[in-house]
C-alpha cells in the first residue's frame, strides 16, 4: 500500500499513468480469468451464489450465468497490450519489435503450456478409452496441435482435449496476423479501427446470425475482430493521454465518476445477456452485445488508469498481480480440474450422478471453493516451476562468443 501511496504526484492520490505499463491491467485479467472460471464451475454446481450483508442480498448469479463474457475481456487486454509499443512508437518514434521477436515471445508464452495440457489429456484420453476410433483419436490431436481444431465440429465441440482451449486457437491465428494490422493501425488508425469492426459485424450478422445454428461460428476469429479493434484503440488513447495529459483533481475526479457509471453500464449488459431464452437467442444476444461490451470495457480500462488511487489500487496490487502472473496455467487447467472433481466424487455428493439437481447447497459450496482452490494452486505450481522457467531460458540474451 506504500508503494502506491508514493507512486502518486500529490496528496491527493492522482495517479501517473505510463505509457509503457498499465497498472490496473493486471486486475482486468485476473478478474476476467475467476469469471470464466466461475461459469465453468457453476456449470457443474448449478450455485447461485447470494450474500446477505447488513439485511442486504446481493445475487451474483446473472454474472457467474454469463461469465463466458469475460473471455471478450482476455482477447481485448492482448490487443491493448500488444498494441502498446506500436502505440508508443506513433507519438515517439521508438523502434518497433520485429516480426520474428514478436512471434518468438508469443509462441514461447501459449505454447509449452498449452501443449503440456495436449499431451497429458492426450494420453489420459487413450488409457482411459474414450476415443472410439483410430481416426477420431488423430483428428483431435492433430487439430489441437496445429492449433486448427477450432474448424472442426468434432474436434472443437467434442473434443477429449478440453474444450476451452478454442480461445488459445483464437489467439494464435490473431498472433499471426497481428504484426501487420498493428503496423497498418499505427499508420491509419481510424480506417484499420472501422476496417476490423465493419468485418466483424458483417460476419457475426450477415453470415452467422441467419445460420439455424451458430455455434460453430459465433467465436471464430472474423466475429473477434471488434473486440481485439477496441483493446488496440484504448491502447492508442492511452499512450497519447499519458504522454500529454498531466494528472490533476479534476481529471481524477472525472475518471473516477465515469469508471462508476461504465461499470454500472457493463453490468446492466451481464444482467441483459442472463434474460436471454435459449441456445439460440443466448448466442444471438452474446453477438449483439460482443461490441458495446468490449468498447465499454475498453473504456473502463482507460479510464481506470487516471482514476483516484484507490480505484487504481483495486486492480493493481499484490494479490491481482499474483492472479494475473497465473492467469493462462489457471485458466488452460480448471475445467479439466472441476470435471474430473466431480467425476471423482471430491467432495462427496449424495446423489448417484448430477449432483447439481439434487440440491445439495453444502456439496455446491465445497466444491465450488474446491475448484477455485486446485485450479489457482495448480496455476501456481505451472507457472512457477514451468512456465516462467522456461520462458526465461528460451528467452535469455545470448552472449556474445569471446574473440
Amino acid at each position: 500500500m506504500k508503494k502506491i501511496f508514493n507512486s502518486v504526484n500529490s496528496p491527493c492520490l492522482l495517479p501517473t499513468p505510463s505509457p509503457s505499463y498499465h497498472s490496473c491491467a493486471d486486475g482486468f485479467r485476473a478478474l476476467a480469468m475467476l469469471g470464466v472460471m466461475w461459469f465453468h464451475i457453476w456449470q457443474q454446481s448449478w450455485l447461485s451464489p447470494k450474500v446477505s450483508l447488513l439485511g442486504v442480498t446481493f445475487d451474483f448469479t446473472h454474472i457467474v450465468r454469463t461469465g463466458y463474457l469475460f473471455v471478450d475481456v482476455f482477447l481485448l487486454l492482448s490487443g491493448f497490450l500488444m498494441f502498446l509499443p506500436y502505440a508508443r512508437s506513433a507519438f515517439d518514434g521508438s523502434s518497433l519489435p520485429s516480426i520474428r521477436e514478436f512471434y518468438l515471445k508469443r509462441a514461447v508464452r501459449i505454447l509449452p503450456p498449452y501443449y503440456l495440457c495436449i499431451i497429458i489429456l492426450f494420453i489420459s484420453a487413450y488409457m482411459g478409452g474414450e476415443y472410439y476410433t483410430k481416426g477420431e483419436m488423430l483428428r483431435d490431436l492433430f487439430s489441437h496441435l496445429t492449433l486448427t481444431h477450432v474448424f472442426f465440429t468434432d474436434t472443437y465441440l467434442f473434443t477429449r482435449l478440453n474444450v476451452p482451449l478454442w480461445t488459445i486457437a483464437i489467439e494464435a491465428q490473431f498472433y499471426l496476423i497481428f504484426p501487420f494490422i498493428a503496423r497498418a493501425f499505427k499508420k491509419w488508425p481510424i480506417l484499420t479501427y472501422v476496417s476490423m469492426v465493419s468485418a466483424a459485424h458483417i460476419f457475426r450478422f450477415s453470415y452467422v446470425a441467419p445460420m439455424a445454428d451458430t455455434q460453430m461460428y459465433l467465436n471464430q476469429l472474423p466475429a473477434m475482430l471488434d473486440v481485439y479493434a477496441n483493446g488496440m484503440l484504448a491502447s492508442y488513447a492511452y499512450v497519447y493521454l499519458s504522454k500529454t495529459v498531466k494528472p490533476n483533481k479534476a481529471l481524477s475526479l472525472l475518471c473516477s465518476i465515469a469508471f462508476v457509471f461504465i461499470l454500472i453500464e457493463i453490468h446492466s449488459l451481464f444482467e441483459g445477456q442472463t434474460y436471454e431464452d435459449g441456445y439460440t437467442r443466448i448466442r444471438l444476444g452474446q453477438m449483439e452485445r460482443r461490441f458495446p461490451l468490449s468498447f465499454l470495457t475498453a473504456a473502463l480500462l482507460l479510464v481506470s488508469s487516471f482514476s483516484l488511487t484507490p480505484i487504481v489500487f483495486v486492480f493493481s496490487n499484490r494479490v491481482m498481480r499474483f492472479l494475473s502472473a497465473i492467469s493462462f496455467e489457471a485458466y488452460i487447467w480448471h475445467a479439466v480440474i472441476a470435471l474430473k472433481l466431480k467425476k471423482w466424487r471430491i467432495p462427496t455428493y449424495e446423489a448417484l450422478e448430477n449432483p447439481q439437481m439434487n440440491n445439495e447447497p453444502i456439496w455446491q459450496w465445497k466444491y465450488t471453493i474446491l475448484c477455485f482452490a486446485a485450479a489457482l494452486i495448480v496455476g501456481a505450481i505451472l507457472t512457477y516451476a514451468f512456465e516462467k522457467p522456461l520462458q526465461k531460458r528460451i528467452l535469455r540474451p545470448k552472449r556474445p562468443k569471446d574473440d
